[in-house]
């Protein structure tokens, strides 16, 4: 099995997509851990484990479960538990093993299949995902966990028409799941439905309802469903740029770049002085490291609209990867010159030097202390402090900037992991360790 994906370092792109779709829903954050003493002691450490989990003490849980898995070789359900905690951690293959260990000590195929299918679906290995839940529902023809993930999955996988039949036995199987209702009503265009499933949806005009829908999921962070919506608007009318850049810029999401780009490259020709899908196209570009038709893309989008600054940080990219860094400093200044209010340009602009070690000029301090004074109750803008100050070598003033950071942000796991180096710079190794567990337990771990 590959190795257990960690989470990825954050870098200019990915900031600028989260820029650029701002009404996506953000991650519901883990709750902050109790003092040890609301632990309640008990004689069962499965019971304790489960304690340790609810305070988001994962790495605690883990020891407990393994104690358990040693103390009862042939009892599923430690092995059961710590699946579960795997894929709330967040770390899918670790919860696949464990899976596997409680299938060889008789787990339930009940209790198994609908985690392995979850497990499965959070690793991104959608053709596993798709094999498990047909096993399924061969056995079980009516499962709604399975009948969910294969619909997700033909989604995941542009299997538009086989995803509409899914979601149809889905959704007759279990008619009262808002997903389901929303998932059908999307694919068959069922306006209805699709009002009554969530009022935000009753708001989408009648004339090409199905570009208005597809952008609405586009900016739901809905690619998925997105893509096969946006599909059906460009068959309907291929002259909508907007349904093409959108529907380009889904396929890319999904994994599929290279149909995606041909969408981008027909919406610049359906609507030449849009900024919008230049600016697509270059960053689509940018991600698949085709630097010089990047920049071409950029500058164009940069020509049609001179004031955006996520095309100057997208510039700033361009020139990183071709390794001309000396010029990469005009480009920041141009993007933090365009939005002197906007502490995310800035925060996305710190990271861009930071994440490459790199101190040039007045960078990455400028868009950190315009972050800061932008946003002083914004524990990221801190942490970034923090992270400055552990390049420069100051461990006091990254403790003071990180403590600080963990005050504003305590579910901010790279903000723990950092402090954690600066206790070990500094000498206090138990402090040090706890605040990299704490990063663990967060979910962060490079």
């Amino acid at each position: 099995m590959k190795p257990e994906r960690k989470p990825r370092k954050l870098c200019i792109v990915l900031a600028i997509a989260v820029l650029l779709l701002a009404g996506c829903t953000p991650k519901t954050p883990l709750p902050a851990p109790p003092s040890n003493d609301t632990i309640q002691p008990t004689a069962d450490p499965l019971s304790i484990a489960a304690q340790h989990v609810t305070a988001g003490e994962y790495t605690a849980a883990v020891s407990l479960y393994r104690q358990a898995l040693q103390a009862a070789p042939d009892d599923p359900r430690p092995a059961l538990e710590l699946a579960r905690l795997y894929y709330t951690w967040k770390r899918p293959q670790s919860g696949l093993i464990a899976l596997d260990e409680a299938t060889r000590r008789n787990a339930s195929t009940e209790e198994t299949a609908p985690l392995r299918l979850a497990l499965l679906a959070l690793d991104g290995d959608w053709p596993r995902v798709t094999t498990e839940a047909e096993a399924r529902l061969a056995a079980v023809p009516d499962d709604v966990t399975a009948l969910e993930w294969l619909t997700r999955a033909q989604l995941q996988q542009y299997e538009c028409a086989a995803a509409a039949t899914t979601a149809r036995h889905w959704y007759t199987v279990a008619p009262d799941n808002r997903d389901a209702r929303i998932i059908l009503g999307a694919l068959e265009d069922d306006a209805v439905s699709l009002c009554e499933a969530e009022a935000r949806f009753c708001t989408l005009p009648q004339v090409e309802g199905t570009v208005q829908l597809g952008s609405l999921l586009v900016h739901d962070g809905n690619w998925s469903l997105a893509a096969c919506v946006l599909t059906r608007a460009v068959a309907a009318n291929d002259a909508s740029a907007e349904a093409h850049a959108w529907l380009g810029e889904a396929l890319t999401r999904i994994g599929r770049p290279e149909e995606g780009r041909p969408h981008l490259v027909k919406a610049i020709t359906l609507a030449p002085q849009s900024p919008l899908p230049w600016l697509l196209l270059g960053l689509h570009d940018l991600g698949q490291q085709r630097t010089d038709t990047a920049a071409q893309a950029l500058q164009h989008a940069r020509s049609l609209d001179p004031t955006n600054p996520l095309i100057y940080l997208s510039m700033a990219e361009v020139k990183a990867q071709s390794g001309d860094y000396d010029e990469v400093d005009a480009w920041i200044a141009a993007a933090l010159n365009t939005a002197p209010k906007d502490a995310d340009i800035a925060k996305a602009a710190a990271r861009f030097y930071l994440e490459r070690h790199l101190i040039q000029n007045e960078y990455p301090i400028r868009p950190i202390q315009s972050a800061i004074q932008i946003a002083p109750q914004d524990g990221e803008a801190y942490m970034l402090l923090g992270w400055y100050r552990l390049m420069t070598n100051d461990w006091n003033g990254a403790r003071a900037a990180l403590d600080e950071a963990i005050k504003l942000a305590p579910d901010l796991g790279q903000a723990h992991y950092l402090r954690g180096l600066a206790l070990q710079a500094t000498g206090d190794a138990e402090a040090a360790r706890q605040a990299i567990t704490r990063a663990a337990d967060l979910g962060y771990w490079p």
